[in-house]
């Protein structure tokens, strides 16, 4: 079997581990849904601790999900494009 090298960068492998665990894929797909959400949101919306929810959006910060600070609150918002449409690819029903 011949090794044919793709043109995938390390980047995007990173942010296909980024995506690897469930809670972060269901996170992504509320945020595709309603856009921008702070952590009490997400919270309430997967009934998971907060720290569970902080702790996963502190691994996709930066490369899967930006932030914003609106007074004491920080509010999350999908940051790159194509995690939505891997999203979209992997669970068609769900937009």
């Amino acid at each position: 079997m011949n090794y044919t090298k793709t043109n995938i960068t390390d980047e995007n492998i990173e942010m296909l581990k980024t995506l690897s665990h469930p809670i972060r894929v269901e996170i992504i797909t509320i945020l595709m849904q309603h856009n921008t959400l702070n952590v009490s949101e997400l919270v309430n919306k997967l009934q998971i601790p907060q720290s569970t929810v902080s702790q996963h959006l502190s691994k996709m910060k930066g490369k899967i999900v930006g932030c914003d600070r609106k007074g004491l609150e920080v509010y999350y918002h999908i940051s790159n494009p194509i995690v939505s449409k891997i999203i979209e690819i992997l669970l068609p029903n769900n937009k």
